[in-house]
């Protein structure tokens, strides 16, 4: 872009400004705190101005805080920082919590949930955040990526952060030590400083301010204490499912990737599904087409379930254990463009559920001693959702007097009494009904139904001639959102989809799906996020055992002490029951069990 624009400038006669002309660089007036008692001095005066102070921040490989920078006068640039000897003073910590704590003065800093891990290393109670950039950032743009304080800084506020590990011309300076790593955490208080008042008149003119305080804002408290906590793990058992995963793989091992084409399309003939630059496919996908064809295939397409589940999971899990037994994932909450949570080492929103033998990991997720497990999910959150934003009679009737939701939808698709139907309509009926939840279209629903597009067509078609008013819903949207460039969900979190008004049909019509799906899929996540907050705010009013341990997709888990499960069971389904006043009935599944899989049933 940079090489774009000057070429841009030469065309026009030059006379666009120069990029370096276009903002400031920001630079820290560092001043360096080695003694307690100076740095105790400078908290004093920072309450007493009962001013909110920008952080910046460092963590060592263990999550320990390393360094911690707060900005004293930014006018003048003036930014104090301290090393981890100076944290540890007991009379630092005193007026430090002070700073940090809610009832203290507050704090604003960026990515807060991996900074006030390592307060709460510290022996500190963090719950004084007013503002995390990212998260402000990615409310504003969810498709930003990363959300790096550099780049956020140029987008929002015309400045560059000048960073210790580059020269002013621009070239590596390999020689930096403490000093440098404060001048960054330094600028990084500095930038959050500059960035927060720009970021947050963005917030307030989208009128997204209410989720972010309400929502977002608790909720990194919530996960920041999930991953402390962790969750339980039963080390015998994984090794005794990565061992079995080991025997099946070398059983099954069919999988020669060089000789496999040869195998499957000219020796054994089988029916190629498409083709690629290198040759025909052995995808999953292609492979499912021909299963019936050859057995090599059903073994082929088992030993690749195996083998990824003992690298990923047999093996993997094991690989992140740590030595209390737990595992501590990370969860993410600028990843998905929809607002739904996401983890990450290891990813245990990935733990497989569709076959018996993926479903076998669940065994091995287990509560400490002397408590039980309990799970709590959703049932049918999307198609709730998809009642409710359609306002349609029959979805809304179904949900109302109780129903079976698949049974009732294969009903009218079929034509059938209720009773009449039988397992196969009931199973395409609920392929049907999740698909529109992602926005699926004939082709896409022909796929998974192993039926022809025309024969998807007409099922399609059949669905919403009895449920009208959900076409009419997913027509609207799609034209709204190319009138106004971006979703909205009834909690005011946007999605842009600018790809609506792209000249490419296929681009186009990918963002049509995402249009349709952006508010249902959204909507869901603010529902699910509400609900966390309100079950960490109820056990932390009760003086809980019992805590949040796991959020996998729409389902959480606690680790519930026995004394307190039926109070803990009610406050879960008051807390996610109440988490959003829709025209159908949130409803709650909730089970208790010594382990995942037991509980879940």
């Amino acid at each position: 872009f940079g090489s774009l624009y000057e070429r841009l400038s030469e065309i026009l006669g030059n006379p666009l400004p120069t990029l370096e002309s276009e903002g400031d660089v920001v630079e820290a007036e560092l001043i360096r705190v080695t003694s307690v008692l100076d740095f105790v001095s400078h908290l004093k005066s920072l309450l007493n101005k009962n001013e909110v102070p920008s952080l910046g921040w460092s963590v060592d490989p263990t999550g320990s805080l390393s360094s911690l920078s707060v900005v004293m006068n930014a006018e003048m640039g003036e930014v104090i920082a301290v090393e981890a000897s100076v944290l540890e003073d007991s009379a630092v910590l005193g007026i430090l919590q002070q700073v940090v704590g809610a009832d203290g003065i507050g704090f604003d800093t960026h990515h807060a949930k991996e900074f006030t891990r390592g307060l709460r290393k510290l022996g500190l109670e963090p719950e004084g955040l007013r503002v995390d950039t990212a998260i402000v950032a990615y409310l504003i743009d969810p498709s930003g990526g990363q959300y790096v304080l550099d780049d956020l800084l140029r987008k929002y506020c015309r400045s560059e952060l000048m960073r210790a590990d580059l020269a002013a011309d621009g070239e590596l300076d390999l020689g930096g030590g403490s000093e440098d790593l404060l001048l960054d955490v330094a600028r990084d208080a500095l930038a959050v400083h500059r960035l927060v008042p720009a970021l947050l008149t963005v917030l307030k003119e989208r009128s997204m301010f209410w989720l972010y305080d309400e929502v977002e804002r608790p909720l990194i408290s919530v996960l920041s204490r999930m991953e402390d906590v962790g969750v339980g793990v039963d080390v015998g058992e994984l090794t005794r499912m990565r061992d079995h995963l080991v025997g099946e793989v070398r059983r099954l091992d069919v999988n020669s990737t060089k000789q496999l084409r040869v195998i499957l399309f000219d020796e054994l003939g089988l029916t190629p599904q498409k083709k690629t630059k290198t040759g025909y496919s052995t995808d999953a996908a292609s492979l499912e087409k021909i299963r019936d064809q050859h057995e090599v295939v059903d073994l082929l397409l088992s030993y690749r379930e195996v083998e990824k589940l003992r690298s990923t999971y047999g093996q993997g899990l094991l690989d992140v254990v740590d030595g209390d037994g737990r595992i501590r994932a990370t969860f993410n909450q600028t990843v998905a463009r929809t607002g739904r949570l996401s983890s990450e080492d290891p990813n245990l929103h990935n733990i497989p559920v569709r076959t018996a033998l993926g479903r076998e990991f669940r065994k091995a997720f287990v509560p400490k001693d002397g408590y039980e497990l309990l799970v709590a999910d959703y049932n049918q959150i999307e198609l709730r959702v998809i009642a409710h934003l359609s306002n349609d009679p029959g979805l809304v009737h179904a949900f109302e007097s109780g129903q079976d939701i698949h049974n009732a939808t294969a009903a009218s698709l079929f034509g059938v009494k209720p009773e009449d139907v039988n397992v196969e309509q009931r199973s395409r009926a609920k392929m049907v009904s999740y698909g529109l939840a992602y926005g699926m279209e004939a082709y896409g629903l022909g796929q998974r139904l192993g039926i022809s597009t025309s024969e998807a067509s007409e099922i399609l078609e059949a669905y919403f001639l009895a449920f009208p008013s959900v076409r009419s819903f997913m027509d609207e949207i799609v034209e709204k959102t190319k009138e106004s460039g971006y979703t909205e969900t009834l909690f005011g979190r946007r999605r842009p989809i600018p790809e609506l008004n792209s000249p490419n049909f296929r681009v186009r019509q990918a963002a049509e799906r995402q249009a349709m799906n952006a508010p249902i899929q959204g909507l869901a996540a603010d529902i699910f996020k509400i609900a966390l907050v309100e079950i960490d705010h109820a056990l932390s009013e009760m003086g809980a055992q019992s805590s949040l341990v796991l959020q996998v997709h729409d389902e959480v888990i606690l680790e519930v002490h026995p004394e307190e499960s039926r109070e803990i069971q009610d406050l879960t389904v008051m807390s996610m029951g109440g988490a959003a006043d829709l025209r159908v009935p949130l409803e709650v599944n909730i089970a208790l069990g010594p382990t995942w899989a037991q509980a879940k049933g």
